[in-house]
């Protein structure tokens, strides 16, 4: 399939489904948020905080960093997490905070990569993890740990030492804040492609810079070293984490999602949650306002037919570190108006 078919595609898709999307006029079966809304100081959190109330939002997704909250060893600085935390508290706002799988230097081996490192010493991690969950006990709705971690990108170590990080997590949270529940961190879309596309149940697919695979690519490549690499640290962690919910990410191509979701079913039994989705891509798809407020629309209405029960819009201002998505957000950036998707989020969820 070529990338102006795609289109064409989508535009038929939306179109048809425009005057008689049920997300419209019936209620939504699952909890819907926004991942990674701005709240890093006090004057975005006055900007956020009006806008998740008319959007009628009380689930978010913000982000937390090692390296940020121990600089020097056993010199910890709380008060930036404090305060996103009494933030949401105040505003009945329910957290689920991820744990990047960065440290500060002096708890990074030699294996590290922009994104992560693997610690040379557990027991320091242990520390800082066992110092928050006690200081927030019961007061955060869910954490993870890493963020799509399937390949070496996101984190820089094996399989096993992503285990070990992320059950010391579990494990805190099972001892200090029984009421939070742990979450494993996140499928790639890509990811869920390969796995539904090796399984032979779809065809096609694009990736995000628009590179198209096709079944003559899944047939020459499922069986390669590289792939069955990947297949074996997602099994593997799969088997031996420890966890409550596993954390799916959903971009773009909507109308693949209930493939994607139902193949990776057959391979988790624990609850599913969405931390992102979004889109739309910017190599494949059209970006105007009004697409985008077609496309949230679809997404939700899908989102809403699978055995979910909580997804984050990614996210509420638009830029990202990945170019595909960058337009993937409810208020421009710079100019911080609100887009028509806003408008068609807000039709959701009030």
């Amino acid at each position: 399939m070529k990338k102006w078919v795609f289109v064409i595609l989508l535009f038929s898709l939306t179109n048809c489904s425009k005057d008689t999307n049920p997300v419209l006029d019936n209620a939504i079966n699952f909890e819907l948020g926004i991942s990674f809304p701005p709240v890093a100081n006090e004057e975005q959190r006055t900007f956020t905080a009006p806008l998740l109330d008319e959007l009628n939002v009380h689930n978010i997704r913000i982000g937390e960093e090692w390296r940020f909250r121990e600089v020097t060893e056993d010199n910890y600085n709380w008060a930036p997490l404090d305060n996103r935390i009494e933030w949401a508290e105040n505003n009945n706002i329910n957290v689920l905070l991820t744990i990047q799988s960065n440290g500060p230097d002096w708890a990074c081996s030699a294996v590290q990569n922009e994104n992560s490192c693997v610690f040379n010493d557990n027991q320091k991690f242990k520390n800082y993890i066992e110092q928050l969950v006690q200081r927030y006990a019961n007061r955060i709705s869910k954490i993870q740990f890493g963020n799509e971690w399937q390949t070496n990108f996101w984190y820089a170590g094996s399989a096993q030492e992503f285990v070990t990080a992320s059950n010391i997590v579990y494990n805190a949270i099972q001892q200090y804040s029984p009421t939070t529940k742990f979450v494993l961190g996140g499928f790639t879309t890509i990811s869920l492609r390969f796995l539904a596309g090796c399984n032979e149940l779809i065809d096609e697919f694009f990736d995000d810079e628009g590179i198209l695979y096709n079944r003559a690519f899944l047939d020459q490549n499922c069986n390669n070293a590289e792939f069955i690499a990947v297949k074996n640290r997602i099994e593997y962690v799969l088997e031996n984490a420890l966890y409550d919910e596993v954390d799916i990410h959903l971009y773009d191509d909507a109308e693949n999602w209930t493939v994607y979701v139902e193949n990776f079913q057959s391979m988790v039994n624990k609850p599913i949650i969405v931390t992102e989705f979004g889109g739309p891509n910017v190599n494949i798809e059209p970006t105007s306002e009004a697409y985008q407020a077609e496309r949230l629309e679809l997404y939700v209405q899908v989102i809403n037919n699978l055995p979910i029960t909580e997804a984050y819009f990614f996210k509420l201002v638009e830029g990202s570190n990945n170019p595909a998505h960058a337009e993937s957000g409810l208020i421009n950036n710079p100019e911080l108006t609100k887009k028509q998707n806003f408008f068609s989020f807000k039709n959701i969820t009030n």
